[in-house]
């Protein structure tokens, strides 16, 4: 038998939806401006105390980055209104590729500068989810639950006859041919986890973890939307009730979307991202629904500065680099649904000749409320690395979440560099290959320590 709960939890959403106009990030474009709201940007936060004294924050955000910058303005709010330390709050972009762009770290040529008065509020807006949340503690127990869906998400990095990669949304053009494609390189996660938060018996609140890119909405799309994530939520509302808080945990899914590229009848637009959000929301329901009590005495977190290599960029491509700019001058590219034009990776390559030679430091997450782990890495993480984190952890329960705490980009399995493709490309991710194994390396070292007492 569990011993009695003396876990204490705050749950709170806000609405941060910001004026059309400011400019969407997630593809490039001719023209980035939010013509209006198709449906709402929310911010989610529950706060977990314990007995001692333990404090921590879980915030997930519909953004599509937010860097590390962002990151420090949104626990410099929270510093000032409420009491859970800066560094304890794990926060959380979705990754909808229909939210305001809060960072330039991906290089679309869009100036920021206009609209930096629009960015700080959307980021105090968000924070103060987490501010809310702490200012409403009440007590709670938690409970962990268990589903498979592995009908909506799919490795988009196919494998050709020739031996080359293709990437699955060319599924979507008119002269893609699917005879040509032997398999995928890899595979999905189909496993639904949701931590849930109950007030007086009832789930109030659940953490669904899933890895799948919300880029269903994509260049072709100018309206604020969470994309999938916001049908998640909605689905789970008129199922369990309309008081009920989805937060998406967004797993480790740089190489999984939505495509199947055997189905050419699929496609885009607000229903498939009703389909996928419906049918993830249908087994995110069927996890709660088979939860089993876990023990939530103690709330600590961990937090590491991780060392990664860049990759270098030598003069030949500095050279190509400086060409294509001068070119795009003077025949700026067209935007695009899919993809990026060379103007984008030789802007970004430039930028990294130039720090190139300076190690980056990230940060890697692992927030511990009693038997259940919630793991946050930073950057568009492949599914492999929360496999091998939730295969080798120590918990009883592991969610495992990407694009935790600062945006860094694609970070490729080792084995995919050789591969091609888009996201191992310099320009993609920044790193030299192995900076997967020392981000699952710091995670569970950090999920040995939490759980070692």
């Amino acid at each position: 038998m569990l011993p009695m709960s003396t876990l204490q939890v705050g749950i709170a959403t806000v609405d941060c939806t910001p004026r059309p106009g400011l400019p969407l990030l997630g593809n490039f474009r001719d023209d980035y401006a939010a013509r209006g709201v198709h449906d709402p940007l929310s911010a989610k936060a529950v706060v977990f105390a314990d007995a001692h004294g333990g404090k921590a924050a879980f915030l997930s955000v519909d953004a599509c980055l937010l860097d590390r910058s962002n990151v420090a303005r949104i626990r410099e709010v929270i510093a000032a209104g409420c009491d859970v330390p800066p560094a304890h709050v794990l926060v959380h972009a979705t990754h909808t590729h229909s939210g305001p762009a809060t960072t330039d770290v991906l290089d679309f040529g869009v100036d920021l500068a206009p609209f930096r008065v629009d960015i700080d509020a959307f980021l105090s807006k968000a924070a103060s989810a987490v501010v809310a949340a702490s200012g409403c503690l009440e007590p709670a127990s938690l409970a962990v639950g268990y589903a498979t869906e592995d009908r909506i998400s799919f490795n988009r990095r196919l494998r050709r006859k020739d031996g080359t990669t293709q990437m699955n949304w060319e599924a979507l053009w008119p002269d893609f041919d699917p005879e040509d494609v032997v398999e995928a390189w890899g595979g999905t996660d189909p496993q639904v986890t949701c931590l849930a938060i109950e007030h007086g018996g009832r789930p109030a609140a659940g953490v669904v973890n899933f890895g799948l890119h919300p880029a269903i909405l994509a260049g072709d799309n100018w309206l604020y939307s969470a994309d999938y994530p916001g049908y998640l939520a909605e689905s789970l509302r008129r199922t369990i009730g309309s008081g009920f808080t989805c937060l998406l945990a967004n797993g480790c899914c740089g190489n999984v979307n939505h495509v199947d590229y055997r189905d050419r009848a699929q496609g885009r637009g607000y229903q498939m991202t009703q389909r996928v959000g419906y049918m993830l929301g249908a087994a995110a329901r069927e996890a709660i629904n088979a939860r089993t009590p876990v023990a939530a005495d103690r709330v600590t977190i961990s937090s590491e500065r991780v060392s990664l290599e860049r990759i270098k960029i030598g003069d030949e491509k500095r050279r190509w680099c400086e060409k294509v700019l001068d070119e795009a001058r003077r025949n700026p590219p067209k935007g695009t649904v899919d993809g990026l034009p060379d103007s984008y990776y030789a802007s970004t390559l430039l930028r990294m000749y130039h720090k190139q030679h300076e190690p980056d430091a990230v940060e890697v997450t692992v927030l511990r409320v009693g038997e259940a782990a919630l793991v946050g890495l930073p950057g568009e993480c492949f599914c492999e690395l929360g496999l091998r984190i939730k295969e080798r952890s120590p918990a009883r329960h592991t969610l495992v979440a990407g694009l935790c705490n600062d945006a860094i980009g694609y970070i490729p399995s080792r084995e995919s560099f050789p591969q091609g493709g888009y996201e191992p490309l310099p320009g993609s991710t920044f790193y030299e290959a192995g900076a997967d194994e020392r981000l699952v390396a710091s995670a569970l070292a950090q999920l040995g320590r939490l759980f070692s007492a």
